[in-house]
């Protein structure tokens, strides 16, 4: 992402929650308030405003699903797929006694805040990059909203700082969640994670996180592939830029003293029944713990 503006993808994820929760055939994905959050978080600015609101309007939402299909047909509802399997496994682990989550990489998602409002004794911590946080923390003071006592939100760039001390701070059990973001790291950056990760001093640890396919031709991304999507998240500033194989992230886990607990391809996101299963392939998605 471009240094001094908000993630372009933070934003298109919102719109794509408005879009979904505002048409009767998809509504059943987006998790109860998030939309309004996104409507919320896309009010800072006027352009914002608009787009969050072509998202909803009928006749614009109807080219949005135009735009979905000419580019990378299903991502609008993948988005939401993916989602509801890392907040499925979030809930669960909090059942668990699970007492802290880390949300890296956070953009304009809602969970952060959701969570922290439903789970009082859970401590949520939200870090995301400077400019995308701040953007956020203005639509949020613009439109008024309480963030809850046990929420925080810290401005990092995971890209070069070290992790704050709030990820590991009282050693409380912790899960961390990296939704769409390992993969805009560089791969240097990416191992000096997972090894920050466990290296962490808490009662117990576990990560939950999303990559990019790398397929075996060379090539990283979704299936079917989408040249226009390559080169605009080029131009914002955006690039894929870290992948990997299926076949070896238990290797690669192990690398990092990780150990593999459950991995998802793109097609086990959703139920069978599920409206608008995800179509595509390419992303998937890892819960993994210190071996």
């Amino acid at each position: 992402m471009k240094a001094e503006q908000a993630s372009t993808t933070a934003k298109v994820i919102a719109a794509s929650t408005i879009l979904l929760a505002s048409d009767p055939r998809t509504s059943a994905l987006v998790a109860p308030g998030a939309a309004r959050l996104s409507s919320q978080f896309l009010s800072g600015t006027r352009a914002d405003r608009l787009f969050a609101a072509s998202a909803a309007f009928p006749p614009t939402r109807a080219m949005w699903r135009w735009i979905d299909r000419l580019t990378l047909p299903g991502i609008v509802a993948h988005f939401w797929h993916r989602k509801r399997w890392i907040e499925q496994r979030c809930r669960s682990a909090i059942a668990e006694g699970f007492e802290r989550v880390i949300v890296l990489g956070a953009g304009f998602d809602t969970l952060g805040l959701r969570l922290g409002e439903e789970f009082p004794q859970v401590t949520v911590v939200e870090i995301d990059h400077p400019a995308t946080q701040s953007a956020k923390r203005r639509a949020m003071a613009r439109a008024a909203i309480d963030i809850p006592a046990n929420l925080d939100l810290l401005p990092l760039d995971l890209g070069g700082a070290p992790l704050p001390e709030a990820v590991h701070a009282d050693h409380r059990a912790t899960i961390i969640v990296a939704e769409g973001l390992l993969m805009y790291l560089p791969p240097a950056d990416v191992d000096r994670l997972l090894d920050a990760l466990r290296g962490l001093a808490v009662e117990r640890l576990r990560f939950i996180f999303s990559y990019i396919t790398r397929w075996p031709d060379g090539t990283i991304g979704f299936h079917p592939q989408s040249k226009l999507i390559h080169r605009w998240l080029a131009w914002r500033g955006e690039p894929f830029t870290w992948a990997i194989e299926p076949g070896v992230v238990r290797e690669f886990l192990a690398r990092h003293r990780f150990e593999l607990v459950e991995m998802a391809l793109a097609a086990d996101f959703s139920e069978p029944s599920a409206p608008n299963r995800a179509l595509l392939e390419g992303e998937n998605l890892v819960v993994c713990e210190p071996a």
